[in-house]
């Protein structure tokens, strides 16, 4: 009798497991599938398309819009995607938009480079405890030539394609490669 009701006991209990087994009880651990490639929003910038299940995080982005229209700055999104699935998400829906995949550096930290007219777009990829994290990029292109430089002991002013700036005019230009210690006592 002892050994019936074990195996009356045994046999419920594998009834219980098995179908408990086909319930679809989501682990909270793992990353949610990705929403098809094709699902798309635009944040700030109005050609670089971001996954539905990425979400903005307001507290990191910077933008600001030139006098020609056009928006330069960062744009930060989080969302509970793999980021390899990001990666490649990210690669169709830039070049779908005519942007040129120029580099790509994949790793912890997935980099890639696109180039699309006179701007250029960075997307930065992390991948974190419970969400990956997109980083967007977007400035334009300096003319060839442009950039800051010191002659004669002063610092130079530059004008670029959005606005003027000066970088420290007339002061002078430190010596002995640039970099100099400031501030530090022992």
């Amino acid at each position: 009798m002892r050994k019936l009701v074990i195996a009356a006991a045994l046999s419920a209990t594998l009834l219980t497991v098995q179908g408990c087994s086909s319930t679809s009880i989501p682990n909270p651990f793992e990353p949610a599938p990705p929403a098809s490639v094709n699902e798309v929003y635009y944040g700030e910038f109005r050609d670089v398309p971001i996954p539905s299940d990425m979400s903005e995080q307001t507290k990191y982005t910077a933008v600001s819009q030139n006098s020609d229209g056009s928006k330069t700055g960062t744009q930060v999104f989080e969302g509970r995607i793999d980021r390899q699935s990001l990666v490649n998400a990210m690669i169709h829906n830039m070049t779908r938009q005519g942007w040129a995949l120029r580099s790509v550096f994949r790793g912890q930290r997935s980099v890639l480079l696109f180039e699309k007219g006179d701007r250029n777009a960075i997307i930065g990829i992390t991948d974190g405890q419970a969400y990956s994290t997109l980083e967007v990029w977007v400035a334009q292109r300096l003319p060839e030539g442009a950039g800051v430089s010191t002659g004669a002991g002063t610092a130079s002013e530059g004008t670029y394609p959005t606005g003027n700036f000066s970088v420290a005019p007339n002061a002078p230009a430190p010596s002995g490669g640039g970099v100099k210690e400031q501030g530090l006592s022992q």
